[in-house]
C-alpha cells in the first residue's frame, strides 16, 4: 500500500534513519540490509502455507542502543566500521542515509 501512495519513503530502526528516498527505489532497489529484510518479511500472496521470514535476533535496547548502526548486531552484511557512528553517504542519487 505505501509503494502505492507514496512518493518517497523512510526506512526506520531503533529511532534512526536507515534509508531514505523514492518509494520505488527503496521498494524496488532496497539498500540498507534493513531495508531488505523488511521486505523479505512481507507475505506474499503467490506462497501460500509458506513460513514466514524473519529477521535474527532481537531489536536493542532503545534506553542503550549500541554505538555505530542500531542494526549491526542483527546484520548479516555487518562490518567492524558498523560498530563506530556509520558515515552519512549517498547511494544511487539518492538522498544521504546510513548505508554500508
Amino acid at each position: 500500500m505505501v509503494a502505492g501512495i507514496c512518493d518517497k519513503v523512510l526506512v526506520m530502526y531503533a529511532g534512526r534513519t536507515m534509508e531514505y528516498g523514492q518509494a520505488r527505489d527503496v521498494f524496488y532497489q532496497p539498500s540498507h540490509p534493513y531495508s531488505i529484510g523488511l521486505l523479505n518479511a512481507v507475505p506474499r500472496l503467490d506462497a501460500e502455507g509458506d513460513a514466514l521470514l524473519t529477521i535474527p535476533g532481537n531489536p536493542p535496547n532503545l534506553l542503550r542502543l549500541p554505538k555505530g548502526c542500531p542494526f549491526q548486531p542483527r546484520c548479516p552484511h555487518a562490518m567492524e566500521q558498523c560498530s563506530s557512528a556509520p558515515p552519512l553517504e549517498s547511494f544511487r542519487a539518492r538522498p544521504p542515509a546510513r548505508l554500508l
